[in-house]
C-alpha cells in the first residue's frame, strides 16, 4: 500500500510531535526539582495538547503504518 501525500506529510509531523512531547517530559522533570509551580502548569498543559494531537493523528491513520 502506497502512502498518500497527506500521510507522507503526517508521518514526519507525528514524529516531531513525539519528540516535542518527550522533551517536555524531561523539562517538566527538571523543573519539578527547581520548584517552579506555575511553569510546570504551563508545561503540562502544552504537553497535554501535544499528546492529544499525537493521539488524533494515530487514530486517523491507524492500520496504515503510521506509528510513533
Amino acid at each position: 500500500m502506497t502512502a498518500s501525500p497527506e500521510e507522507r506529510t503526517a508521518i514526519p509531523y507525528l514524529h516531531k510531535l513525539v519528540r516535542e512531547h518527550r522533551a517536555l517530559n524531561r523539562r517538566i522533570d527538571t523543573t519539578k526539582t527547581a520548584g517552579a509551580r506555575e511553569d510546570i502548569k504551563v508545561l503540562k498543559r502544552r504537553r497535554l495538547r501535544l499528546k492529544d494531537k499525537i493521539a488524533a493523528l494515530q487514530h486517523r491513520y491507524h492500520g496504515r503504518g503510521l506509528t510513533s
